[in-house]
């Protein structure tokens, strides 16, 4: 078998393939709802790059010699796997059976829909099969990705992450095009979609923003790991002016493309991952600057500079992007939906009603407090919609994941390993930042049920993993033995002894 592997540590390939895999999720993953054409080719499309990614990892856990060491990380992902097979397997058998649904069978009859016994004759646990396998392949795209990334070492995910930064300037100069077009413009690939915003490879401009501010966060960790010291020295050089310039130029065009999509959140949750920069601002200019200095100093200095970057673009574009908050931060329709799902999801316990099935299962519950001129597709609380949708194991899986997160961020933000790669650090730091704010984008909107957004959440869980090269160096030092030898000086060699007389003159 090992002449058909990959040795153990090598990235190239995944490097690669994971820049490509990348770039088809952004240009293809941007519809809001299943079905369309440029998801299913794209779930299409990632298939070589999962059984890639499936070829390497299998190299990499045959080659390391030695009993693998149970730890956290390495549990939570194991048992995130079993869960999440468990939770798969239900949309094609009845694995948790029909009799969960006691309390949505009475609505279902009501509505004219199937009872228990025509739920369980679809051989099932989801009250609507055929949308629940349609969904099941959107996993696909996003588990090579990660699967991808967790592979590479430092070097290459910092290049990652440049590509990831040119990606998403791609996606704003296309919003910026859409807007200089209008509403009529041919960039728009979605017939249903926000028409008078920038929305970028989206259907919907909160997708599009989350896309920005995710990219203004792998941008800092790019420009601090290709900058590093930069700033060592006083006075101006060309190489500072250009770095200067740089991270100006980030800033300034993040701030103004999410201005352009007038999204609520996505402006809060920039202004929230700008804070988190702030936080980390002393380990940001010990890279800089090759040592460390006063945090406290630090933080007020780049506070200062982010507040005038700020103020500078919403002088620039306020009238665009203020007016979105005269109705609140949330508004109501958004939250009847979200109890109304909530209603559904409680009554569907302990199974849920299937993947995919809220627009099989959200009419049932859709009373006059509900009722809009538009299609309701999707709850606005992806918490709430998976909940509905997996029950009890999907409440599980998240919980797991948290888990998984929260041990993460403990390692990366509060005690960080003694390593020396700093730049890694901030790489990690601001990937744990980014799957945060997505996390948090969840609880008002759905931006994880687009392939693409759900492809950077995957790549960003990816970059918080240790490192390849990180790894191999902590099990070679687990491996090591405790007590280092004590060199030991050696005697001097003893000249022979001559016979008595041989070396006499004669």
């Amino acid at each position: 078998m090992a002449l058909f592997l990959k040795p153990h540590g090598d990235g190239g390939v995944a490097y690669g393939a994971s820049v490509l895999l990348l770039f088809a999720t952004i240009v293809l993953g941007g519809a809001t709802r299943a079905g369309y054409l440029a998801d299913v080719l794209l779930q299409f499309f990632s298939l070589p790059f999962l059984a890639l990614a499936a070829w390497l990892w299998l190299d990499r856990l045959t080659v390391p010699p030695g009993r693998p060491r149970l730890s956290l990380g390495l549990a939570c992902g194991t048992a995130i796997a079993v869960v999440g097979v468990l939770i798969a397997l239900a949309q094609f058998f009845p694995l948790f059976g029909a009799p969960g649904w006691g309390g949505i069978s009475t609505r279902l009859v009501a509505a004219g829909g199937q009872g228990l016994e025509g739920v369980a004759w679809t051989g099932s646990s989801s009250v609507d099969p055929a949308a629940s396998l349609a969904a099941l392949p959107a996993v696909l795209p996003p588990l090579a990705l990660f699967l991808l990334v967790a592979l590479l070492d430092e070097e290459r995910r910092l290049r990652f992450a440049g590509w990831a930064l040119v990606f998403g300037f791609l996606a704003l100069f296309l919003g910026i095009l859409q807007v200089m077009q209008g509403p009529a413009s041919a960039l728009r690939f979605f017939e249903i979609s926000n028409r008078s915003e920038s929305v970028g490879f989206f259907a919907n401009r909160n997708h599009f923003a989350a896309q920005l501010y995710v990219t203004f966060l792998i941008g800092v960790a790019w420009l601090v790991g290709r900058g590093g010291g930069v700033l060592g020295h006083r006075g101006a050089s060309t190489p500072k002016m250009i770095w200067l310039a740089g991270a100006f130029c980030l800033g300034l065009l993040i701030m103004a493309g999410i201005a352009l999509a007038r999204s609520r959140a996505g402006i809060l949750l920039l202004l929230l991952g700008l804070a988190g920069v702030v936080v980390m601002a002393p380990l940001i200019l010990a890279v800089l600057r090759g040592r460390a200095a006063a945090p406290r100093r630090v933080r007020s200095l780049v506070l200062a500079l982010l507040v005038g970057l700020v103020l500078l673009v919403g002088q620039l574009g306020a009238d665009r992007f203020l007016g979105r908050f005269g109705g609140g931060l949330v508004d109501q329709m958004r939250a009847t939906l979200n109890e109304t799902t909530l209603q559904a999801a409680l009554e569907a316990l302990p199974f849920g009603t299937g993947l995919g099935t809220f627009t099989a299962v959200f009419p049932v519950y859709e009373g006059a407090a509900t009722l809009a001129p538009q299609y309701v597709n999707r709850a606005h609380d992806d918490w709430v919609e998976f909940f509905l949708e997996t029950g009890l194991a999907g409440g599980v899986l998240v919980a797991l994941f948290l888990v998984w997160f929260g041990a993460r961020v403990y390692r990366l933000w509060i005690a960080p390993e003694e390593t020396g790669a700093t730049r890694l650090l901030v790489l990690q730091q601001c990937a744990s930042l980014a799957v945060l704010l997505l996390l948090l984008h969840s609880f008002v909107d759905y931006p994880l049920r687009t392939a693409t957004m759900l492809a950077y959440f995957a790549a960003c869980c990816a970059l918080m993993t240790p490192a390849e090269a990180l790894a191999r160096v902590t099990r070679r030092q687990a491996r090591a033995p405790t007590t280092p030898a004590v060199p030991t000086r050696a005697a001097p060699a003893r000249r022979p002894m001559r016979p008595p007389g041989a070396g006499a003159r004669t």
